[in-house]
């Protein structure tokens, strides 16, 4: 057996359990928090990467923590070659619950119980500065979705209804694998229980309290029952009591001392929220400080200290003088600048409040000249425009630089594409030829005779290549089109690009169906040997039948799958008849015969059907089935990291007179499995 890495810190452990076989204790705050008693990312990569041992078991009871080192924790266990299989012996909550997800198989005590909700947290600052940290929870959540999508099958719908609606979603053992979210069912665990705050959540089962602890506790062997009487003597004598007093003094001093270092912790956290607005000022920092290290400054105090900090250089101003704060000018004009551009090219309704309604480009570059103090009074069109490109802060090119994004997000958004129907999302960290290494579904499960051993499955695994690639355009804004006051540089242009990006990945993804080409096994995706390529046909009841019992007949250590048809891909051609064939009450046939008659339509209602001008483009008669892409692998459209989104960025011009933006998005496409796939050439 190869020696292990072996690491114990606080709740944390991760140690040798056995032959190729290593254990990860998961036992408390995910994250660094302010008593240390956390599981940090930093510490789970590290050792994680010093193991290779063929299976690693995660054992988790946490209530959550740190959203990012919750991502980073799971990456690490989903990229690692091991098999993963993670017990939840007492609570799996907020990202704790996402960690979860990372493994192969999940199991989850009887007693023990498993919570999802909406990333959460909290800051200090001005209203943009709220505005721009619920975005970023939302981002989190949007991040944190597919994870929980691949392992239960929901709907990216689902999933995001639960990370946004703001409310703890609790589920006992039996639900969660309902939901989902675990797979198999264990005997109940007894866990002592200590140590976690948990103010942070709205509400506690009392299931769940019972597991707040930070680290496993041996479960002693309960004593026999005696018979007892009753006396009249008193249950404890003098010496017991004392012991029992001072048992109880000690708890009260252990947990006075915790809420010392919970009040001393948020006082800190209090302090810093209200400097955060004024650290760029020289000096500030020295102050904070100051202030973080002297346990006697309340955060009141820091209030007081900071304005007077703030304000030891001004005048005095007299008494009747008249104090107003407005918005800086620099601020309105890009607000509003930007608004106005987005009114004009339809990507923001018009509230009517906006100074700077009815600008032309023109004058807004000029306006943001002269708010950053440039005279333009005696500047032609050309220059001004030119200066407005080419000023040090960038305001007029980073208003047009917002517009065309949110061009470009709104043509993708809007794109009419059909792959995500049928599709599954991936990630990539990199740009390393990879692989999607998964295990053919187990054969059936061998009889034990009692008193006989546990007989090893054998289980022949499979691996189909996927790669990154960068797909891209660059287009630009000339000096000329801001004069001329088109909108259409960079509102249609990027929108269109928008568009073409997410039809590139369509592209991709529909000519795995039609290029047909190998998987790993050297047989190509449709073929006899695979028994996913049928007898030509057109689509008719007898057909998609015929589709329907192959692919419920592929089979995994001889064992048929059940794998259930649950799309009809087709060309625009064959649209109408398949629908018909959806939605007919009777038997649909191609000839005059099976045309009239009145036999019950046995695939009615079974499949959805997903038409696409590709397929046309190729074949107008071939069509083809998949299966659900929430339950079984079909073709994965993998992305750098997950984000889906595609890219803008901006130089200023070199070979054109104006502004470039370069559009990008990486992704990369493979067929998982081919028994989840079917095509029929058709007639």
């Amino acid at each position: 057996m190869k020696e292990n890495v072996l690491m114990k810190s606080g709740p944390y452990e991760i140690r040798a359990a056995g032959d190729n076989k290593t254990e990860l204790l998961i036992y408390g705050d995910i994250g660094d928090n302010w008593w240390g008693d956390s599981v940090t990312a930093k510490d789970v990569v590290t050792q994680l990467q010093s193991v290779d041992t063929d299976e690693i078991l995660v054992r988790i009871n946490s209530y959550g923590g740190s959203v990012s080192d919750g991502l980073a924790i799971y990456n690490a266990l989903k990229r690692h070659d091991a098999l993963v299989t993670v017990a939840v012996e007492g609570v799996a909550v907020s990202i704790a619950s996402l960690i979860a997800m990372s493994a192969d198989t999940i199991e989850i005590s009887e007693n023990a119980l498993f919570m999802v909700h909406a990333p959460w947290g909290y800051t200090g600052g001005n209203s943009k500065e709220l505005r721009d940290f619920a975005d970023l929870l939302d981002k989190y959540a949007d991040a944190m979705a597919s994870s929980y999508m691949s392992k239960s099958g929901k709907t990216r719908e689902d999933i995001l209804s639960l990370l946004t609606d703001g409310e703890d979603h609790w589920y006992t053992a039996q639900e969660a694998i309902d939901e989902g979210f675990a797979d198999v069912i264990t005997d109940e665990i007894q866990i002592a229980a200590s140590g976690f705050d948990l103010s942070r959540f709205k509400s506690i089962p009392a299931a769940a309290a019972a597991f707040n602890q930070s680290k496993p506790k041996p479960i002693k062997p309960l004593k026999a029952k005696t018979k007892t009487t009753l006396t009249e003597e008193p249950l404890m004598n003098e010496a017991e009591k004392k012991i029992a007093a001072a048992k109880a003094d000690d708890e009260l001093k252990v947990q006075a001392a915790k809420d010392t270092i919970k009040a001393e912790g948020e006082r800190k956290v209090g302090i810093r929220a209200v400097f955060k607005p004024f650290m760029q000022k020289e000096g500030v920092q020295v102050l904070v400080d100051e202030c973080i290290d002297d346990a006697e400054i309340s955060v009141a105090d820091a209030k007081d200290k900071v304005l007077a900090f703030i304000g030891k250089d001004t005048t005095s101003l007299a008494a009747n003088a008249h104090i107003e704060m407005v918005e800086d000018e620099i601020d309105k004009f890009k607000k509003g600048a930007s608004a106005s551009i987005n009114v004009r090219a339809g990507l923001e309704k018009d509230d009517g409040k906006n100074d700077f309604r009815g600008y032309t480009l023109k004058e807004l570059a000029a306006k943001s000249l002269e708010l950053n103090g440039v005279d333009t009074s005696r500047m032609g069109k050309m220059d001004t425009v030119a200066a407005a490109f080419t000023h040090s802060t960038g305001d007029f090119g980073n208003l047009l630089a917002n517009s065309a994004n949110k061009a470009l997000l709104k043509g993708y958004d809007e794109a009419e594409e059909t792959f995500q129907t049928w599709t599954t999302p991936g990630e990539l960290p990199d740009f390393k030829a990879g692989s999607r290494v998964g295990l053919n579904d187990f054969p059936a499960l061998g009889e034990v005779k009692e008193g006989a051993e546990y007989k090893y499955a054998s289980v022949s695994e499979r691996s189909e290549p996927i790669i990154l690639a960068t797909y891209g355009n660059i287009f630009s804004i000339t000096r000329q089109a801001i004069i001329n006051d088109d909108l259409g540089a960079f509102t249609r242009i990027p929108q269109k690009m928008g568009a073409a990006a997410i039809r590139t990945i369509g592209d991709l993804v529909y000519a795995i169906l039609t290029a047909n080409g190998n998987m790993s096994d050297g047989v190509a995706l449709f073929h006899a040997n695979h028994s996913n390529l049928l007898t030509a046909a057109t689509i008719s009841t007898a057909s998609v039948d015929a589709m329907r019992v192959a692919m419920a007949k592929q089979k995994a250590g001889g064992k048929s799958l059940n794998i259930r048809q649950s799309n009809l891909l087709v060309p625009f051609a064959l649209e109408g008849v398949a629908k018909v064939v959806r939605d007919s009450q009777f038997e649909v046939g191609n000839t005059a015969a099976t045309k009239a008659n009145t036999t019950p339509n046995s695939v009615a209602g079974t499949f959805e059907v997903i038409s696409d001008a590709r397929l046309d483009d190729v074949s107008a008669t071939a069509w083809y089935g998949a299966a659900g892409s929430g339950m079984h692998d079909t073709i994965e459209v993998a992305y750098l990291d997950g984000n889906q989104m595609p890219r803008l960025e901006q130089q200023d011009g070199w070979k054109v007179d104006g502004v470039e933006f370069k559009v990008s998005i990486d992704a990369g496409v493979s067929a998982l499995d081919y028994r989840t796939l079917a095509k029929n050439a058709g007639l």
